[in-house]
């Protein structure tokens, strides 16, 4: 059977050329007991073929080779002798003849490799040369300037035993290195760990390519160790991670620098075991010691995969450290799996474990991101965030044949707020009795019900959008890209469970469209009010009649509103100053009162179908956010936030601030705090130099993005890309809050680590929340039916918003007793 993924290629062997995670196994069979894919080695040595041509690579002038085949042949027979070095595995490997011995083909390229990889070429590892990356780019669709490697065990028989593995090493990236090759040598000896079948690994290598002193990692929970900085820019009275430190199976190499020759050597714990997990030896566990454990959630029953667990050793913890994934030894085949298994140690040294992410690379067990704060295991390991704090720790001692279990769970208070990661997409509505949810994977639209789970809307391949909402009722779901006629330009629909779509139509006769991430679009979607009668957006006009609707300027690009009535109408744009687009973007929730914008960054409303400019009277830039009767519109102003009621003659502009720098969010530009400065020239630093930062730059630039039906609690985010993001919380009564400072606390443990820094969505209540992190693909949702306050020096749980704003304005302090510091 061919146990090739077509995707392979996109995580089993991407060694980057600049900075390219124990190994678990690559390949598992299927079935309710997966097991890893294997070779038989109780036959002696597999054989190993490979490639010819005139040379490994050439010179810049494509004629002088830079590394010959021969010695390239050396870096194949040196990177299967090391695996075959192990003492505690069976695998044995070497060189038996060359790929032209077996198959007649004397060099396999770009132009013959489909007819090679398509087939059976016999027994052992095949190992192709790309001289000039043809392969790479003509095969495997991937840049040859970027990737060093592929390989994988390509076909195994109906025992899940592996008779066949292909490894293909990029010459034409290595024609800047070291002519010796040695530099390039660890891509070799790391794609040939993967046809051996494993996986990457992430033990040591970011200590050793990605510690630097703005930006230092640790041995261990940060906070809690001092830090280990790179060989590339070691810090004096730190140690250092040298290239020879590195896992071999890290997921990138460097080949400009000493990097790459550190990852060729298999001898490191973590490659070893890798090897030897898969391939044992009669006394490896036996004369090894080991640990395992199951990662839970707070509730102490969840399981959770994808998290990787590192192992330490006390006196050596760069030189004798092993790491394993929750769940590799099944990757997702049977459901969430929390367990790890960590062996190879050594026998009479003490390990210390704990909690560690996985950042980057390709892996066949999905990396998740962290539900709580990471942490090390200890004696007294709970889920309760007061007794079972991060760096409390306690070291187990390894014995021979011993299996020490640590048994680890994510913290978190069971009462109070409730921070749950929902999904690995982008959650972008919630309907307003807080129990649906709206969202896209890539372009497809689907929704979560709390009774019910995840599901798709509509048919699958039959919507594709960049953006959904969904009505009050959770019942109604606004989509994007419905294309019934097939002609590739989208309209937007409403989609009713169980009684179809219907087309909202546009405004061009569906003749041309607007490119987007999720195809052409004559018209595209961006809200709806609580009863689905109202959905606004921006539609492609052909205004010049040259049958395109994308002018450059944006000038054939309007705001709509369409009702069951009336279909799609483009919104009145009277007495504007306009020369580019208008967007609709946010209604309320009775569909009286629409926001939008101009290309301009400036904001504009309508009320009863006459257009304001927002940005001419209050000097608003951005507007989404209504209350349900459209009284409290959320404008986004230089000193903060002004609410606007369209149906107030006498006042219709309410300011209610916003965030500061300095009082609320730092300001940090260019690597210096201007917090901690003397910016108004008196000879100190105090509270006037934020008032004058105040007066520089304003508040906070902040956009709010929901509100609950009376507005008395609204989310946003802000800041910008020079200072950071930060999710920003107003309740009436209080007034303006960091939403992680919220969060802190409230005790909400798990938002330390990633925090919440887009908050996108609100029930009408304002007690349940959705949202995460700025360019992160993940969803988080808040429960906030319940909070705390600290009130003579004891926890008071209460209804949020409303009992909670009063107990404040009483005098409690917001949030926990234990989490006021």
């Amino acid at each position: 059977m061919n146990i090739r993924n077509p995707l392979c290629f996109l995580w089993v062997g991407l060694l980057g050329s600049a900075p390219v995670m124990a190994a678990g196994p690559l390949f598992l069979t299927d079935g309710p007991d997966p097991q890893p894919y294997h070779w038989d080695t109780s036959q002696g040595p597999i054989p190993v073929y490979t490639d010819g041509g005139g040379a490994f690579t050439y010179d810049f002038d494509g004629v002088t080779p830079f590394i010959t085949i021969e010695r390239a042949n050396e870096a194949t027979a040196e990177g299967f002798a090391q695996w075959s070095a192990v003492p505690t595995s069976t695998f044995s490997a070497a060189i038996a003849g060359t790929i032209e011995s077996q198959t007649g083909v004397s060099d396999v390229t770009g132009a013959n490799a489909t007819d090679f990889y398509n087939q059976q070429n016999g027994y052992g590892f095949w190992v192709l040369y790309d001289t000039d990356g043809s392969i790479m780019e003509d095969i495997f669709g991937v840049n040859r300037d970027s990737v060093l490697g592929i390989a994988f065990p390509e076909w195994a028989d109906d025992n899940g035993v592996i008779v066949e593995g292909t490894a293909l090493i990029n010459g034409w990236a290595v024609r800047d290195t070291d002519p010796d090759i040695d530099r390039y040598s660890g891509v070799f000896t790391h794609e040939f760990g993967h046809a051996i079948n494993l996986s990457h690994s992430q033990t040591n290598g970011r200590l050793v390519y990605e510690s630097f002193s703005y930006r230092p990692l640790t041995p261990g929970i940060e906070g809690c160790v001092d830090p280990v900085y790179s060989y590339r820019s070691p810090v004096p009275g730190f140690d250092t991670a040298m290239p020879d430190d590195n896992e071999t199976m890290y997921p990138f190499i460097r080949v400009d620098d000493d990097g790459g020759a550190g990852q060729a050597s298999i001898d490191m714990p973590d490659d070893m075991a890798a090897i030897s997990d898969i391939y044992p030896t009669p006394d490896y566990h036996t004369s090894r010691g080991s640990i395992k454990g199951v990662l839970r959630l707070k509730d102490g029953v969840t399981e959770y995969s994808g998290l990787n667990i590192i192992a330490r050793n006390v006196n050596d913890p760069l030189g004798d450290a092993v790491s394993g994934m929750t769940g590799a030894w099944t990757q997702g085949k049977i459901g969430p799996d929390g367990r790890f298994q960590i062996n190879n140690l050594t026998p009479g040294e003490r390990y210390v474990v704990y909690l560690d992410q996985i950042v980057s690379g390709g892996y066949p067990t999905t990396p998740m991101q962290p539900v709580s704060e990471l942490e090390y295991w200890n004696s007294g390991e709970s889920s309760d965030p007061v007794s079972d704090r991060v760096c409390d720790v306690t070291p187990i001692l390894a014995e021979a044949g011993q299996t020490k279990q640590a048994d680890l769970y994510w913290n978190g208070y069971t009462d109070g707020i409730q921070y749950t990661p929902l999904v690995q997409a982008f959650v972008t509505d919630l309907s307003r009795n807080g129990k649906v949810a709206v969202g896209t994977a890539g372009s497809t639209p689907f929704k979560w019900e709390r009774d019910t789970g995840f599901s798709l809307i509509g048919e699958e391949g039959e919507f594709s959008t960049s953006n959904v909402a969904v009505d009050g009722r959770g019942r109604d779901f606004l989509v994007g890209g419905a294309d019934p006629d097939g002609n590739g330009i989208g309209e937007p629909a409403i989609y009713r469970e169980g009684l179809g779509t219907i087309l909202l139509g546009d405004l061009n006769g569906n003749t041309c469209g607007g490119g987007s991430s999720s195809g052409s679009s004559a018209a595209v979607p961006w809200a709806m009010d609580d009863y689905g009668r109202t959905v606004v957006g921006m539609a492609y006009v052909d205004a010049d009649g040259d049958g395109s609707c994308q002018r450059q300027d944006g000038s054939e690009i309007f705001a709509y509103k369409w009702t069951p009535k009336f279909g799609m109408k483009k919104l009145s744009t009277e007495g504007l100053n306009l020369r580019g687009f208008t967007r609709a973007q946010g209604v309320s929730g009775n569909g009286q009162v629409i926001l939008g914008i101009n290309s301009f960054g400036q904001a504009i409303g309508w009320y009863r179908d006459k257009v304001y400019d927002l940005y001419a009277m209050v000097g608003a830039t951005d507007a989404y956010a209504n209350s349900r009767d459209g009284t409290k519109a959320a404008l986004t102003t230089r000193n903060g936030i002004v609410l606007w009621n369209p149906k107030s003659r006498s006042e219709p502009f309410t300011d209610i601030g916003g965030l500061r720098y300095c009082y609320d969010l730092p300001y940090d530009s260019f690597g210096r705090n201007f917090c901690e400065m003397d910016l108004n020239g008196d000879g100190v630093v105090d509270t006037d130099d934020w008032d004058y930062i105040f007066e520089q730059e304003g508040a906070v630039p902040t956009l709010v993005f929901d509100m609950s039906d009376k507005g008395d609690v609204m989310i946003g985010r802000a800041g910008s890309f020079f200072n950071g993001f930060y999710g920003a919380l107003y309740l009436e009564g209080i007034g303006w809050m960091n939403m992680d400072d919220f969060l802190e606390k409230q005790g909400v443990i798990e938002a330390r680590t990633l925090g919440l820094q887009n908050p996108l969505a609100l029930d009408g209540k304002g007690n349940t929340l959705v949202g995460g992190l700025p360019g992160v693909v993940f969803t988080w949702i808040l429960d906030m039916d319940k909070a705390f306050v600290c009130k003579d020096g004891r926890d008071r749980e209460v209804s949020f918003p409303r009992q909670m704003v009063k107990q404040v304005q009483r005098g409690a302090l917001l949030g926990r007793c234990e989490h006021q510091g």
